[in-house]
């Protein structure tokens, strides 16, 4: 008789089980590989253990002490007690995790003003590097000569010297040719 309480006692928790959503461990295992910590609710957890309190003292004061066998509340003690160390491990990830995104966010910013420094720092370098070249005219020299030397248009060694091609240049004449 005992043994038949005993069977119906372990179906009537697989079926709480079934009906909270609890699995197996290894199976929860499979299943979390891709899910993430976070996406299930908190309080279907808290929620599950109450519902297992309640029935634990509803089957210990309803069907009388004498009926329910001392290892049968154990076994339910010890299902309670490793079900809130969970909950615990489950808060302080949710807490760590909270942290490590925040750190992430700083990171973030934290890089995102360093690029900018560097930026504007390679922006200011280069801007002061720019040297303005320039070249003497020697005797014989043409506008066109002294571009292909420099590897411009004759158009644009024009405007940097604010000249016209048709305007003569004289030996001893400096003129600019880059910048």
């Amino acid at each position: 008789m005992d043994r038949d309480k005993d069977e119906e006692a372990q179906e009537f928790m697989k079926e709480i089980a079934d009906d909270l959503g609890y699995t197996p461990k290894a199976e929860r295992e499979q299943r979390s590989r891709g899910d993430n910590l976070r996406s299930g609710p908190g309080f279907l957890i808290y929620g599950g253990i109450i519902i297992l309190l309640l029935i634990a003292i509803g089957l210990f004061f309803f069907t009388g002490r004498s009926e329910v066998a001392k290892k049968d509340f154990a076994s339910i003690q010890a299902g309670l007690n490793r079900l809130e160390d969970k909950l615990i491990r489950l808060d302080g990830l949710e807490e760590r995790i909270a942290r490590l995104e925040k750190q992430e966010k700083k990171l973030k910013q934290s890089i995102n003003k360093i690029g900018k420094r560097t930026l504007n720092k390679q922006k200011k370098s280069s801007s002061s590097q720019v040297k303005r070249r320039y070249h003497t005219v020697r005797s014989g020299e043409s506008l066109y000569t002294i571009a292909n030397k420099y590897g411009i248009s004759t158009d644009k060694l024009c405007r940097l010297n604010k000249i016209t091609p048709k305007k003569p240049i004289q030996p001893g004449q400096k003129l600019l040719v880059g910048q």
